[in-house]
């Protein structure tokens, strides 16, 4: 956002306590710069993310929401403050490390060991079991939107990230019911669901079937339909290897991880703990 980062410099200081060192990131509505945090007693860093007050978008409000209501989680970063600075809202959080799509690309081959991609399996289904158990789908998993600690100590750790267009589970009386209207779904496809294509309203095993194209992706350093641009195509290629040709060359008991997610409808709540064994056998 080139408004965004004009606005602000190295140096600056925002509500008296956020300290702007320079810029990590940003999209098309917001902005994101690593700062320090000083209080009476120590300083830290810091990520900061502005977006513009007068843009009429949720990305940012809808990210503080869930973080808030997974701040006892593990797997998502920590808020430390929020507010209004000048004409941008703003959420300073932690500071995280790399991604996996950074990480993935260091060296070539370009792909992960197996023990790595189970590891990060394991605990990006303990990241979406405790995402969906607060009644949102996340909506755009991709390797960009994990990442790993920014500390020695986290730098095992798997975060998940990216909220701005993740949605609530359409419930009603206490139950998940299916939605009448489709899904407007209007970011890339490269690893999202066949239902995404189709304009299906999004639900958990949506969120899982994106898992498993990332899955794929790291392991194996590619997927059928990387490198095609027509939306269409890319779904004629999903649905000709929905038949497990995709699992290929994974380990046998994805097929398995696969097939349960199959079985499942918008309403249906996955078994989280059943995906988890399988990958713990696969080890």
């Amino acid at each position: 956002m080139l408004e965004t980062c004009q606005q602000f410099q190295s140096g600056d200081i925002t509500k008296d306590r956020y300290t702007i060192v320079e810029q990590i990131g940003g999209g098309l509505y917001s902005a994101i710069f690593k700062g320090i945090c000083k209080n009476q007693t120590a300083s830290q860093h810091v990520a900061i993310k502005f977006q513009n007050i007068t843009l009429d978008c949720p990305q940012l409000t809808n990210e503080i929401l869930i973080l808030q209501a997974l701040a006892d989680c593990k797997h998502f970063a920590q808020i430390y403050g929020q507010g209004i600075h000048k004409k941008y809202k703003f959420v300073a959080m932690e500071l995280l490390g790399p991604s996996l799509h950074d990480l993935v690309n260091r060296k070539i081959p370009n792909k992960f060991c197996l023990h790595s991609i189970l590891k990060f399996g394991v605990q990006a289904i303990d990241a979406l079991q405790a995402l969906h158990k607060i009644g949102f789908i996340h909506r755009d998993l991709k390797p960009s939107n994990f990442v790993i600690g920014s500390t020695v100590e986290t730098s095992s750790k798997i975060y998940l990230i990216g909220f701005g267009i993740s949605q609530q589970l359409n419930i009603k009386d206490g139950n998940i019911i299916k939605p009448s209207t489709k899904d407007s779904y209007q970011v890339a496809f490269r690893y999202a669901s066949i239902n995404a294509h189709l304009g299906k309203e999004f639900g958990r095993n949506d969120d899982l079937m994106s898992l498993i194209y990332i899955l794929v992706e790291l392991y194996t350093g590619s997927l059928p339909w990387a490198n095609v641009n027509n939306p269409d195509e890319v779904l004629r290629l999903k649905e000709q290897y929905q038949d497990g040709s995709l699992l290929a060359f994974m380990p046998p008991e994805f097929k398995q991880f696969e097939d349960h997610i199959l079985s499942l409808d918008y309403t249906t709540e996955p078994d989280y703990q059943l995906i988890t064994s399988i990958l713990f056998e696969t080890y």
